[in-house]
């Protein structure tokens, strides 16, 4: 498991811990995969990774129906007893928060808002991270490549003779 996931994973059970109406947290790809989610009920994270993606892509599409030129900030959908909050976390990931109704709508955008925050922060590290290690990388790598080189040339000259 990445670093980043796990991280995210931390910070969304700490909100779900933290919030008396909030029901769950989900991170999830916008192809609809979820990646980190924490949930005080029992949720079919796949389902509804599927689901909230499409919601999302939808908002996204009536947003540039109207003449928006960018995508939608969030999609918010109420039921009798509950509400969920979708927002884009970055270019590849959404953040749906689902809460009972008496979790206020300005008090689930703003915990939405808050959390895309502090997520696209964990997952812009975890790249440069990544990119860090990626860059080192080649420079370990080429060392065995250097002695393979050097016995192969050893032993051509011992043939040789």
């Amino acid at each position: 498991m990445d670093k980043y996931i796990k991280a995210c994973h931390d910070e969304l059970g700490q909100l779900v811990a933290r919030e008396a109406h909030l029901n769950a947290a989900l991170l999830c790809s916008v192809d609809g995969l979820p990646v980190a989610y924490a949930a005080s009920i029992d949720i079919e994270a796949d389902a509804i990774a599927a689901m909230c993606s499409s919601m999302l892509s939808l908002g996204d599409a009536l947003a540039i129906q109207g003449g928006d030129d960018e995508d939608c900030i969030q999609v918010v959908t109420q039921s009798r007893g509950h509400t969920v909050a979708l927002i884009h976390a970055g270019p590849d990931m959404l953040l749906a928060l689902m809460g009972s109704r008496e979790l206020k709508l300005g008090m689930l955008l703003g915990h939405a808002r808050k959390e895309v925050e502090i997520i696209v922060d964990l997952i812009n590290k975890s790249k440069q991270e990544k990119k860090m290690s990626e860059q080192a990388k080649p420079a370990a790598e080429k060392k065995p490549a250097l002695l393979e080189e050097l016995v192969k040339r050893v032993m051509q000259e011992a043939q040789n003779r």
